[in-house]
């Protein structure tokens, strides 16, 4: 070869170089590569597949409005009794939809009872504060999906 063409073949290395991590993921962001073969074994062009990192828990904290007594139950188990002095509290969950029930000192009167549905998005923190007229969310308005907004204390009183 002529020192021409060596010098164009050196320039066409060298921005093949420069180039290549800007085309190709490197292999930190493409958690994995996936190479495809046709049925006769023959290697395929890599697929990279974008795998997001595990999710972190998610952290849901419970404050008490008002001076009433409460309990928190999720998934039939109290986690929250705030009463004089601890009115706010604060735990982890994982992704995934868990039942709440909020209830005053007896646990027949129910003040809301519901879903959270924590780790549709990307939000970290989710506040849940309840009283007995109800529950507001924030972090995540859409988190909350009510059973029944009416008391049931109060339908037994009404007859």
């Amino acid at each position: 070869m002529t020192r021409p063409k060596w010098l164009r073949l050196g320039i066409l290395g060298m921005l093949c170089a420069i180039a290549s991590p800007l085309v190709v993921p490197p292999l930190a962001e493409a958690n994995q590569i996936i190479i495809r073969t046709d049925h006769h074994g023959h290697h395929r062009y890599p697929i990279y597949e974008r795998r997001y990192p595990a999710r972190d828990d998610v952290t849901v904290e419970f404050i008490a409005r008002g001076d009433e007594w409460a309990n928190v139950y999720v998934d039939g188990r109290r986690i929250f009794s705030p009463r004089n002095a601890n009115r706010r509290k604060r735990f982890n969950f994982r992704e995934g939809a868990y039942e709440i029930k909020i209830t005053g000192a007896d646990y027949f009167d129910i003040w809301a009872e519901g879903y959270l549905d924590v780790g549709r998005d990307d939000t970290n923190i989710i506040v849940v504060s309840f009283s007995e007229r109800g529950v507001r969310v924030s972090g995540d308005p859409y988190a909350w999906i009510p059973i029944s907004t009416e008391r049931s204390s109060s339908r037994r009183h009404r007859r």
